[in-house]
């Protein structure tokens, strides 16, 4: 079992550091998505919504520009994150957004202080998704949405695991399932909802995939999630790209490279 305060630490790490790039460019799918999700959640303009592991806003944003008559409270424990977060919000003329640096599994909210709550790829970041899940159903009232997002295990393939691989044949050390694959399946969402105390779980599945060049597929493995892993590689890292892209030209056509990016969006109802 990892130090889940170690790791803790490493993903704040990571994700302060890549904080400015952060789903620009080649990852704009964060901000597609987030689009994707304030549809789907339905609003009516008046509702209090809860944010989580916000990162630069991707969903905060747009579920903002849906509440004319309401709040957003956006949270994530990277300060580097929010700070994007409310640059871009400032920019937008968005003041009906609140920003908080809060852990994900210690909110400090009182229950039913929410009408909703979202979570856009953040709820693998933690050891025990159920309980985090639960942990933010709480503090939504009761008949309240809970929606998560969170990647197909198709997505970023073969791109992906061809990284991972050639990252462990350096000696990284790699866990078999990393992040988002442990909450890709039909299944393994339905037993973290069901755990979680959630009813009425509804998945809808959406395709927003789009061609990128091989740089493009860098900025994606450097400025996410991957970036810890490849920081490990010291002085190997220009080493390592070059030949990892070198993998990929196989994979290139007229178009370029194909970023498959299929995401799970699933809502539950909060009883209690």
């Amino acid at each position: 079992m990892r130090n889940e305060e170690q790791h803790k630490q490493y993903i704040q790490k990571t994700f302060n550091t890549v904080a400015q790039c952060y789903g620009l460019g080649s990852s704009r799918f964060f901000h597609l998505s987030g689009e994707k999700m304030a549809e789907l959640l339905g609003l009516e303009g008046n509702e209090s919504v809860l944010d989580v592991a916000s990162g630069t806003g991707a969903t905060a944003m747009p579920l903002a520009r849906n509440l004319p008559r309401g709040q957003v409270t956006a949270v994530d424990f990277s300060s580097g994150m929010l700070e994007q977060a409310g640059l871009s919000a400032t920019e937008q003329g968005l003041n009906n957004l609140i920003f908080q640096a809060h852990d994900m599994t210690q909110l400090p909210f009182d229950s039913h202080s929410f009408d909703h709550a979202t979570c856009a790829f953040g709820l693998f970041f933690v050891d025990d998704m159920s309980g985090a899940l639960k942990h933010i159903a709480n503090t939504v009232k009761p008949g309240g949405k809970v929606l998560i997002s969170g990647f197909c295990g198709d997505s970023f393939q073969p791109m992906a695991q061809l990284c991972l691989d050639r990252l462990r044949s350096y000696g990284i050390d790699i866990p078999e399932k990393i992040g988002w694959q442990r909450m890709s399946k039909v299944d393994q969402l339905q037993e973290i909802f069901s755990q979680a105390g959630l009813d009425d779980m509804h998945i809808e599945r959406h395709a927003i995939g789009y061609h990128i060049d091989l740089e493009g597929w860098w900025e994606v493995v450097w400025n996410a999630g991957f970036r810890g892993f490849i920081e490990q590689l010291g002085d190997k890292i220009e080493e390592f790209k070059q030949a990892h892209l070198n993998e990929l030209m196989p994979l290139y056509d007229d178009k370029g490279l194909w970023l498959e990016i299929d995401i799970n969006f699933t809502s539950g109802i909060h009883l209690k």
